[in-house]
């Protein structure tokens, strides 16, 4: 099997068949979607036969058109598997300010990609579904347990009954089967992939509840399984994962909700204020 099908793709378009041009270009522009598209859809988006899809795939040196798909989505998953090797093949000098640029760069680009990659009926949809939950419950492991207590703060700061799964004695399984179907899991999951996330997810879909997961790509193991899916740039100068877009994301979310009740909440706070006032400098 070949270790890079889309660089074999560009090296050899010019030997290829007027259709299978056609057909390579249109792989070439779509190739993050390629393996959630059926062989059907894209032969109807890029106007040439299924046939014609399998013989490229095997000109490839692929045994059909679902072993180019799990290749791709190899490749994709070895790319997110290598911020270490990134990280040490870094040339370039990064003393003094410079490692403050170049870190503050790189999360405008992140948040950049949230920008262009977040539609706003899907970012709509997620404001709608946390306002409307009774309650808010987050889950995470590693990096994805601070972006859980980020949540669950965030959004009881705008007067929404947050709770982080992983507090208190009690396992998040018996807590996951003692939900309302009304209320609402926000699930957390970046490479590497938690097992007991994914098996807390799987839970909750097999229990009907709705939940949403925050990833950091459309190959995660709970895609399919998501009431919703939201990807989150995370890419890092460090080896670590960035937390600038998903900071971002979750003020934006409180901010939708909390602009619809901008009267309630201000009078919430001015008692709270007034109430904790002796307690601050």
């Amino acid at each position: 099997m070949k270790t890079n099908l889309r660089e074999e793709i560009k090296k050899g378009i010019g030997d290829f068949s007027r259709t299978q041009k056609r057909l390579a270009n249109f792989l070439l522009d779509n190739w993050s979607e390629i393996p959630l598209l059926s062989i059907a859809a894209i032969a109807k988006k890029s106007g040439v036969s299924m046939a014609s899809i399998t013989r490229l795939t095997r000109k490839l040196s692929c045994k059909g058109f679902y072993d180019f798909k799990n290749q791709i989505k190899s490749e994709h998953i070895h790319d997110i598997i290598n911020p270490v090797e990134r990280f040490f093949s870094i040339k370039s000098d990064l003393s003094g300010k410079k490692s403050l640029i170049k870190a503050a760069r790189q999360d405008v680009k992140n948040i950049n990609r949230l920008l262009a990659g977040v539609s706003e009926e899907t970012f709509l949809k997620l404001a709608e579904w946390i306002e409307k939950a009774p309650r808010v419950f987050t889950y995470g492991v590693g990096i994805s347990s601070i972006f859980s207590d980020l949540a669950a703060y965030t959004f009881n700061q705008i007067q929404k009954e947050t709770h982080s799964l992983d507090e208190g004695h009690t396992p998040v399984e018996e807590k996951i089967l003692a939900l309302n179907q009304d209320d609402i899991i926000i699930f957390f999951s970046f490479f590497p992939y938690s097992k007991c996330t994914v098996e807390f997810a799987r839970l909750a879909h097999h229990s009907g509840l709705k939940f949403v997961v925050f990833s950091d790509s459309e190959f995660s193991p709970l895609f399919e399984i998501a009431s919703l899916l939201l990807k989150i740039p995370r890419e890092n100068i460090l080896f670590t994962t960035s937390i600038s877009a998903m900071a971002v994301l979750l003020n934006a979310v409180a901010t939708e909700i909390a602009m619809k009740k901008k009267d309630v909440l201000a009078q919430e706070l001015k008692k709270q204020e007034h109430q904790l006032r002796k307690f601050y400098v």
